[in-house]
């Protein structure tokens, strides 16, 4: 499944979507490639970044918000807890 990009008041670049999907590799092993995930990069102030991140899970919406002064430590912040968050619940379906 794809990870849909999407950026506010930031430039689109290669380099910040090569890094998302880099990023995203574990969970998407994690989640067999079957759930798409939505990820929105925001700039919020000129020394601040805003990562959400929305994926629907088993039929269950999870998602995950981060802020940070440095646009990859939101991403990574948003990340660890999307993954926590699927294996919480991937856990619960398994017991």
């Amino acid at each position: 499944m794809p990870i849909h990009l999407s950026f506010k008041n930031i430039r689109n670049s290669k380099a910040v979507s090569d890094h998302v999907h880099q990023a995203f590799e574990e969970l998407i092993k994690i989640t067999d490639d079957k759930y798409p995930f939505h990820v929105k990069l925001n700039k919020v102030a000129d020394k601040s970044y805003h990562v959400g991140i929305n994926c629907s899970y088993r039929s269950k919406q999870l998602s995950s918000k981060a802020d940070h002064e440095n646009l990859y430590k939101a991403l990574s912040k948003g990340i660890d807890s999307m993954k926590s968050q699927v294996i919480r619940k991937a856990e619960k379906v398994r017991g």
